[in-house]
C-alpha cells in the first residue's frame, strides 16, 4: 500500500465522521486553520527532508512534490483541523462533563 492510498482511507474516515455534524462546523475557521497548517507543513517538511532527517521510498510516493516534500505529507494538515472540530462537536452532542 502506498502513502497516497493510506491518506485517502484516512481522509475518507474523517469525512464520514464529519457527516453527522456538518451543519455545526465553522467552515471558515477550518479553512484558516488548514491554510496555516499547510504553510507550516510546507516549510518544515522541506527543512527536515533537506537536512536528511526524513526520507521517503520513491516507490511509495506519487512523485508529486511541493519543494522536496511529497504531496502525501500534507494529508494530515488537511485532516487535523476538521478532525479536531468534529471531535469537539461530538463532545458537545454527548454533553460530556468534567
Amino acid at each position: 500500500m502506498n502513502y497516497f492510498l493510506l491518506n485517502c482511507i484516512f481522509l475518507a474516515a474523517v469525512l464520514l465522521l464529519a457527516l453527522p455534524v456538518m451543519a455545526q462546523i465553522k467552515w471558515r475557521a477550518i479553512a484558516y486553520a488548514t491554510a496555516a497548517l499547510l504553510a507550516i507543513t510546507a516549510i518544515f517538511d522541506n527543512v527536515i527532508i533537506g537536512l536528511g532527517i526524513v526520507a521517503y521510498d520513491p516507490a511509495l510516493i506519487s512523485g508529486i512534490k511541493v519543494g522536496l516534500a511529497p504531496i502525501e505529507d500534507f494529508a494530515y494538515s488537511l485532516a487535523a483541523p476538521l478532525l479536531i472540530t468534529v471531535i469537539l462537536e461530538y463532545t458537545k452532542v454527548l454533553k460530556w462533563k468534567r
